[in-house]
């Protein structure tokens, strides 16, 4: 059931603004990336195995699972704009025997490194509005689906609380030796020793 995906490479296209002839397998990629590792941290492993049975079963869609197609509704969306996210780097450059290399057609003009990564954190901004959705979704309806208070321990659960992924330095070493720059604010923090105030 692991192979199972949630969201389609044609639902992403037709869902963004994104080329018609942006490759599947690479489209597919992404997906069941985002889906694996960022969409199950909000809704938990147990959910996603749910959906996925569902999907894959054809039941989705049946009366008695309404909750669960609108949770895979908002889940979908946040799966496009994170799967965009992705894919601005990984259409950007192509791994090869060669080395890590980019194509270029003498017909268009391509953006450089850094407007790529602020074009990522666009759309990753607006991954984190569906995520907040979605949650918000799952916090309120929280009692329809038993998924989300089910208990065992070696299942990862839901991360209902969390939407933002700001690209913020929130403290820690950034660099080499800036430890030998300030060595007792490392070692002591505020509390200097034979500090006179």
């Amino acid at each position: 059931m692991n192979n199972a995906l949630l969201c389609s490479p044609d639902f992403i296209r037709s869902n963004s603004n994104i080329s018609d002839n942006c490759n599947s397998k690479v489209l597919a990629t992404a997906i069941r990336e985002v889906q694996e590792d960022e969409l199950q941290e909000i809704m938990g492993e147990i959910l996603i195995d749910k959906l996925k049975n569902l999907v894959v079963n054809g039941e989705i869609d049946n009366k008695t699972n309404k909750i669960y197609k609108d949770v895979l509704d908002k889940a979908q969306m946040f799966i496009v704009y994170k799967v965009i996210a992705e894919i601005t780097i990984m259409f950007s450059c192509k791994i090869d025997n060669a080395g890590v290399i980019q194509t270029r057609d003498e017909n268009m003009d391509y953006m450089d490194l850094d407007d790529t990564m602020r074009l990522k954190d666009y759309y990753d901004t607006k991954a984190s509005h569906y995520a907040y959705l979605l949650q918000n979704f799952l916090l309120e309806n929280m009692s329809q689906i038993p998924e989300l208070t089910e208990c065992q321990c070696w299942k990862i659960h839901s991360t209902l609380y969390s939407a933002a992924t700001p690209n913020v330095f929130l403290g820690g070493v950034r660099g080499k030796g800036i430890w030998k720059t300030y060595p007792y604010r490392y070692q002591f923090g505020n509390n200097f020793p034979n500090r006179k105030i």
